[in-house]
């Protein structure tokens, strides 16, 4: 999906780029995790009349007056929509398996994705197992924590990330995901700590099934599944969540992917098959990113600063070029609109479930914050 602003101004999809416009009227109204973890173009807006039908629209109610009425009593300010970032730890397989035109069509696909304008701003890093053996224990997390290509934001750490994978071959005997897993978990917990109000997820990307590192490690068996999804799930429940994707290459165990992922807070992993796996990987990428960009946008500085109260607030949204209607404040989110993230103390505005689906699901989106008119509710 693609977010614009009302002046063509292209961001990458529900990232923390601008979708402002010029709208100046009047509205109307231990060491590592364990299964025990829980720390876990340009339409000006003006006008009249348009509302969405009941049928069809955003809204899925009665129709309503969105356009800005310059007799209207209440002041329009328009204010800087500011998405939630996102920060992914790309965990790559490079065991031996992946020899060959794997490891080939994966540096195209992923060299391909992190220069993608769509992602631009997404902050990704990005490290490969197994890691060589040296005096470390093989079944430590912390091992895996740090990535090789630290955290930035693409595309300015696309040339990082495409040396770094030209400058690596499969040479891994074993497939050792506990570990790797758990330390890319680690890494995602502690910039969801050092970061508030960010999110932060894990993709795993493998070709095979767990193997190694050692017989146990710290009590759980490091080829077992559901060793594995525990991981995932400790992270899934922290908070804020780190959850985990996992693209499978061909090879991957499907069933252990998808318990993997769906344990991660994912509905289940992406798979690419041996057709066109340069082009499919690209797409698994550009996928799973897609899910995890946040639906969550900070609330505008005005408001948080006491100039605008938080019921003087207003979502305008559109899909695919259609015109931007008032989407409306739901706090059960029992249908399209947007909710607080803390009633008492709110410190973001929430797209509800079935409008982020729609948004991500969309070619391109708009997106902008009204502020001085009395809020929608539903």
């Amino acid at each position: 999906m693609r977010l614009e602003s009302l002046h063509r101004l292209s961001l990458a999809s529900l990232l923390g780029l601008a979708a402002a416009a010029g709208l100046h009227g009047a509205c109307s109204p231990d060491s590592g995790l364990d299964s025990g973890s829980s720390s876990s173009d340009s339409s000006e807006g003006a006008g009249s009349g348009g509302g969405v039908e009941p049928d069809g629209g955003l809204l899925g109610d009665a129709p309503i007056d969105v356009r800005p009425d310059p007799d209207a009593a209440c002041g329009l300010v328009t204010e800087e929509a500011i998405a939630v970032p996102l920060n992914l730890y790309i965990m790559m397989d490079k065991s031996s398996s992946m020899v060959g035109d794997k490891w080939d069509s994966a540096k195209v696909g992923l060299t391909a994705f992190v220069n993608n304008a769509r992602f631009a701003g997404v902050r990704v890093a990005l490290r490969f197992f197994p890691r060589d053996a040296d005096a470390v224990p093989a079944c430590d997390q912390n091992a895996y924590k740090s990535p090789l290509v630290p955290f930035g934001p693409l595309p300015d750490n696309a040339g990082a990330i495409v040396e770094a994978i030209e400058a690596e071959g499969p040479d891994g005997l074993s497939t050792p995901i506990y570990p790797a897993l758990g330390g890319a978990l680690l890494q995602g917990i502690e910039m969801a700590q050092n970061h508030p109000g960010e999110a932060s997820a894990v993709l795993l990307v493998t070709d095979g099934k767990p193997q190694g590192p050692a017989a146990l490690c710290g009590g759980a068996n490091p080829e077992d599944p559901a060793a594995i999804a525990a991981l995932a799930a400790a992270g899934a429940r922290y908070r804020p969540p780190v959850r985990t994707y996992v693209i499978g290459l061909p090879g991957v165990d499907q069933r252990i992917a998808n318990q993997i992922a769906v344990a991660g807070g994912t509905d289940a992993a992406v798979l690419v098959t041996a057709t066109n796996i340069a082009v499919e990987f690209q797409n698994a990428l550009a996928k799973v990113t897609g899910q995890a960009l946040p639906c969550d946008y900070e609330v505008p500085a005005q408001v948080a600063g006491g100039q605008v109260a938080f019921n003087d607030v207003n979502v305008l949204f559109g899909l695919d070029g259609a015109p931007q209607d008032i989407l409306p404040q739901r706090p059960a989110c029992d249908g399209p609109g947007w909710r607080y993230d803390d009633p008492d103390a709110p410190t973001a505005l929430v797209l509800c479930p079935d409008t982020c689906s729609a948004a991500r699901n969309a070619a391109a989106a708009k997106i902008q914050i009204l502020l001085g008119c009395e809020t929608v509710i539903r």
